[in-house]
């Protein structure tokens, strides 16, 4: 059937789409959930609605590979919960990844499952899992690593530091099972006992403000995580993604063992290319509940920490030049009472929780685009693409032909001041609260369905599903096919008009 015999259900006209191959000026139409075809300007046939998206980027919606929403924390407190996730479809979010976190004897299975159910029918967007085996986890739950990555959930990691912490003979035992049934094992990385010890000494020595908290578990603690990782992922034949990296010494311990061809990968987090030591310093005040505590540096803070000026230089490099894959959040909004009450506010507490998954996509675009230090393509693998090729999303993260109508639009031009009383978060504050940003999301489209138009929520917060995630294999395999992060999985990409 010809274009003008057809009458979409959506066209986006006007724009450039932008993909990790390029940008090229054509119009999207969507039937259904799906894209139906990438058409020449003016050449997509009738629709029953028509977006002007003339002057805007018209991307793949974006995918946090890292997030984390309803998290009970050790029991002492649990991150905003799934009914916030709108925020992230205001900041063009349309699939997100979190966390399904064994609480032994629980098996992984019911783990997920349990995870699912709480899920269910409460997300506006579109979700993942990764599921994570903690403490001294047993032979039997490693014996359902291939169940757990056979019903959709391949990324199974493990704790290298805090109170879910598991061992190196155990983390062995586990990759070895992953990459026995074509999984990716995954990481939080900080040696635990190097930053007990650093820890000690300096309360030991009287420097005890949270500040401190980045030297105690500095570039140190992070690189020797890392190399252990690597090298039990190396001999146990797992490919591994490393969460949230912040030092530059950690990023070069991942690009020597990429430099051998190994399947590994790294991510690195919004905070993390915004924030520095430094800033922990700022003592100016953060009021709630009638309260002033003189310490907003401390709200910088998550965990591994952010470290110093170099490190995050090599942060911004490293997602250039491809030694680091993806940007994400960790976001783990935590209510500001429980920062500065549970957590507590000195280098042996636990202040953190990233209020993050808003800002990402805006913050990375004025930052890296804007100023120069990669192009809009790039913009979009970090965002989209690479998240969804790396963890086994085949119809998200690219416009293309046959997939999923997961689009945002994006005014490159917007000049906008971060507020964070115009935010759709839970908690009265911003990490970026005050910022000068150039480039904003105007509306976000999940499978074909408008959630934000030009900036105004009109869909629905509970229309997300559970998404079954199936590993490529060119993503697990070793050597790494290095071609394959810049190469579109359908051969087609952008610029491919139908």
């Amino acid at each position: 059937m010809s274009n003008d015999q057809l009458v979409h259900d959506l066209v986006i006209s006007g724009g450039t789409v932008v993909g990790p191959s390029g940008e090229s000026e054509l119009d999207v139409a969507i039937d259904g959930e799906r894209i139906s075809g990438l058409h020449p300007p003016g050449t997509a046939g009738e629709a029953k609605r028509v977006i002007d998206a003339s002057g805007c980027l018209v991307t793949p919606g974006g995918i946090d590979p890292h997030v984390h929403y309803a998290m009970n924390f050790q029991d002492l407190l649990v991150t905003e919960g799934p009914e916030h996730t709108d925020a992230a479809v205001h900041g063009g979010n349309t699939t997100i990844v979190d966390f399904a976190i064994q609480d032994p004897p629980t098996g992984p299975m019911d783990t997920i499952a349990a995870r699912k159910a709480q899920f269910e029918g409460n997300m506006a967007l579109d979700y993942g899992l990764h599921v994570i085996l903690t403490g001294d986890f047993s032979f039997e739950d490693i014996e359902q690593v291939g169940d757990v990555i056979a019903s959709g959930v391949p990324t199974v990691k493990t704790m290298m530091t805090y109170g879910w912490m598991s061992d190196d003979g155990r983390r062995y035992g586990l990759m070895c099972e992953v990459a026995k049934h074509g999984g990716m094992s995954v990481v939080h990385a900080e040696d635990d006992a190097i930053a007990n010890w650093l820890t000690a000494k300096y309360v030991r020595e009287g420097k005890t403000h949270g500040a401190h908290i980045c030297e105690v578990r500095g570039p140190i603690v992070e690189e020797a995580a890392v190399r252990r990782a690597l090298f039990l992922a190396e001999r146990s034949g797992s490919a591994l993604y490393i969460l949230h990296m912040a030092a530059g010494s950690g990023i070069q311990a991942l690009a020597e063992a990429r430099a051998k061809g190994l399947p590994m990968y790294g991510e690195t987090l919004s905070a993390y290319l915004s924030f520095t030591q430094d800033d922990l310093w700022d003592e100016s005040p953060v009021e709630f509940d009638g309260e002033v505590h003189n310490a907003r540096g401390l709200l910088y803070n998550n965990y591994p920490t952010p470290k110093f000026g170099p490190d995050r230089a090599a942060c911004w490099e490293a997602i250039a030049d491809d030694r680091l894959q993806a940007v994400g959040t960790d976001h783990a909004l935590v209510k500001l009472h429980d920062r500065f009450h549970v957590m507590g506010t000195k280098v042996d507490a636990m202040q953190a929780g990233q209020a993050a998954a808003e800002l990402r996509i805006p913050v990375l675009y004025s930052e890296g685009v804007a100023k120069g230090r990669f192009s809009a393509s790039r913009w979009v693998e970090l965002i989209a693409t690479n998240p969804a090729r790396l963890l086994g999303l085949p119809t998200k993260g690219e416009l293309r032909e046959g997939g999923d109508a997961d689009v945002m639009i994006f005014d490159p031009n917007k000049q906008w001041t971060v507020h964070w009383q115009d935010l759709h978060m839970s908690e009265p504050y911003s990490c970026w609260d005050g910022w000068e940003l150039t480039g904003k999301v105007r509306s976000t489209i999940l499978r074909g369905n408008v959630l934000v138009d030009d900036g105004n929520f009109v869909g629905s917060k509970t229309t997300g599903r559970f998404v079954e995630r199936k590993l490529d294999p060119r993503v697990t395999q070793t050597p790494l096919d290095t071609e394959f992060t810049r190469a579109s999985l359908s051969g087609a990409g952008v610029g491919a008009a139908s």
